[in-house]
């Protein structure tokens, strides 16, 4: 894994900057080319240095010709696993050559000053110290916070961006300093002048343009201010960050943040969320495939309701590793009193706790109390779900998975869990309907299902590899092409488990890739990010990328009774929403945003490389 610490970003004049990027310059190019992008396109390259010029321009407009670091950074493509960051296990990821952009210079004062090119994100102004004071002054008494210990887990989870407008993008470059003010109070941070520039990374579309921003806030407030702040490990940025966007109302993990920080070009990331010491493989991707990334136009808008669903399936996988530690420790107990001796033992334990009888053969973990032991001995949270980290075999973990309830509402997990149904709520989200519940035997197989075919991904990316070096096979053998279809294959299963375990895509999606999968060359896809909207990563034959794009053109974009749900969905918004709230303005927003995407289709969807992660433009 890059040290995060050996960068240095050397500030020189913004217009010294902008005429090295104007100058011709074969270095320049290869460094942009083939060290960030990943495409040598001479266009191309030219639309990507219009881009860094327009921002730094605009930085001298605002702060004069002042030393500038030019950063970016990019998008993050989940192709192949979601969420596992969230519950301790190996999250497959990789950056896009879409980015942000951003000029950067420091201050000597606690200001933040800080406007975005995107028309949607208006100038601000920001004090360090008087935001940090405000978000301090959140109440700590009476029953909300009851039995809740006042550290940055619960007052992020009750009281996040306390004070601010929910939703501001200014939420997003606040967090990291927000969350280093209160893990190191006293301390007084400089702040700078931030000038995001035109970003070719969706917004809104499950490509995690949001923790981009986070992940340039902190690269600007690390590099201004690490005489001040503690001295942190990778693996300890990435916690950091993964918790600092907790401030702006969702508790995610840290895989974004941590793909975005670090991967390397052309690669996918293999991020091991499970081991005591956080690190990453590094797998090579096969040739002869293309990622074409595709919007569904459906938004995504964190803050009309976007939280609470993410919010709330996060509450799902918590509830499940709660119940199955309490699993774990009965019959741990039982087995201890010799209780597994009699016939039927584990079908009763589980009937007495759980209300319910397995309805399948749960053979091993009744017969073999030794399977017990390793379970209590290497369980940890849900991403632990792998033979090869519990030490028990699949079938045996299909078992255990077989012994948690589909679901349980917030009054039956009061009683499980011993506290008040209020607390159940308070902890775990309020389901989003009140005959609702939580979701757990299908959140538990999700996890299991993505580690059994995360395990068999890495199985073939290194493998393809390591036969390609030896010689054993090539790239235009039929066997290198059997592997092809069968990566297509996994990340069509891994879309069924979005939609069937976790249920995060939406018709929208599921009607995109439903039409992408009688597209030319049609190898696999599924969704992005979180889901409930969003874009899609299609996998196609590298012969077939572009006649998929027009396919989609065609078929997809080209159709407007694709868009009439949606379009209906954000009239109704409208129209019995209050003017002026969040609600209204979020879908008069995205009504905006919809029929502005049809003005020029072909930015909807686009072939897409594996970029190199957050960096300075360096020119020595």
């Amino acid at each position: 894994m890059p040290d995060i610490f050996s960068r240095e970003f050397k500030a020189i004049p913004a217009a010294d900057i902008i005429a090295k990027l104007k100058r011709s310059s074969t270095r320049l190019d290869n460094f942009l080319g083939n060290g960030i992008y990943v495409n040598t396109d001479r266009e191309y390259l030219a639309h990507q240095k219009e881009r860094m010029i327009k921002t730094l321009e605009c930085h001298i407009g605002r702060v004069g010709n002042v030393p500038t670091v030019l950063l970016r950074a990019p998008g993050r493509l989940n192709a192949f696993l979601e969420y596992l960051d969230m519950c301790g296990g190996d999250h497959m990821s990789t950056t896009i050559d879409g980015d942000i952009p951003l000029a950067l210079s420091f201050r000597n004062d606690d200001v933040l000053n800080l406007y975005n090119s995107n028309p949607l994100f208006p100038a601000s102004e920001v004090s360090l110290n008087k935001e940090i004071e405000q978000f301090r002054q959140a109440p700590w008494s009476g029953p909300a916070v009851a039995g809740m210990t006042d550290n940055w887990d619960s007052r992020s989870l009750l009281y996040p961006y306390y004070g601010r407008k929910q939703g501001d993008w200014v939420n997003y470059i606040l967090s990291p300093y927000i969350k280093a003010l209160w893990e190191n109070p006293g301390i007084e941070l400089r702040g700078a002048d931030m000038t995001f520039g035109p970003s070719t990374t969706p917004f809104r579309a499950g490509v995690s343009s949001s923790s981009a921003m986070v992940v340039l806030s902190f690269l600007a407030m690390f590099f201004a201010n690490r005489d001040k702040l503690p001295q942190w490990t990778n693996r300890q940025v990435c916690r950091f960050l993964g918790e600092a966007e907790w401030y702006v109302g969702t508790h995610g993990g840290a895989n974004d943040q941590m793909t975005i920080l670090f991967n390397l070009a052309n690669s996918v990331s293999y991020n091991r969320h499970s081991r005591p010491e956080l690190g990453v493989t590094t797998l090579p991707f096969l040739k002869g495939i293309h990622v074409v990334l595709a919007n569904s136009l459906w938004e995504v808008n964190k803050s009309a309701g976007g939280n609470q669903s993410f919010n709330m399936r996060k509450g799902w996988i918590k509830m499940s590793e709660d119940l199955a530690e309490i699993l774990i420790s009965e019959v741990t107990e039982a087995i201890k009193n010799c209780e597994n001796s009699k016939p039927g033992w584990l079908s009763r334990l589980v009937e007495d706790l759980f209300g319910f009888v397995p309805e399948r053969s749960i053979r091993h973990l009744e017969q073999e109390p030794e399977l017990w032991e390793k379970i209590r001995r290497n369980f940890n949270k849900l991403g632990s779900l792998s033979w090869d980290i519990l030490k028990i075999s699949d079938e045996a973990i299909e078992e255990f998975i077989a012994l948690l309830p589909v679901k349980i509402t917030p009054d039956g997990a009061a009683k499980l869990l011993k506290i008040d149904t209020a607390s159940v709520i308070r902890n775990y989200t309020s389901p989003k309907r009140s005959i609702g519940g939580y979701h757990l035997r299908t959140t538990a197989r999700f996890f299991y299902r993505q580690n059994v075919i995360g395990r068999r991904l890495e199985h073939i990316f290194e493998k393809v590899a390591e036969q390609v070096r030896v010689g054993v096979i090539s790239e235009t053998s039929d066997i290198y092409d059997d592997y092809r279809q069968e990566v297509g294959v996994l990340v069509d299963k891994l879309q069924d488990a979005l939609t069937f375990d976790f249920r995060v895509s939406i018709p929208q999606i599921d009607f995109l890739l439903s039409i992408a999968k009688r597209g030319p060359g049609y190898l696999g896809g599924k969704l992005t990010g979180a889901g409930k909207g969003g874009c899609v990563s299609i996998l196609v034959r590298a012969e077939d990328s572009q006649a998929m794009c027009e396919y989609l053109d065609r078929e997809y974009y080209g159709r407007p009774e694709s868009f009439e749900y949606y379009r209906m969905v954000l009239t109704d918004d409208i129209k019995f929403s209050t003017p002026g709230s969040i609600e209204h303005e979020s879908a008069m927003e995205r009504l905006a945003n919809l029929n502005k995407a049809f003005a020029n289709i072909s930015e909807n969807r686009r072939v897409v490389t594996f970029s190199k992660g957050a960096c300075a433009i360096n020119f020595d």
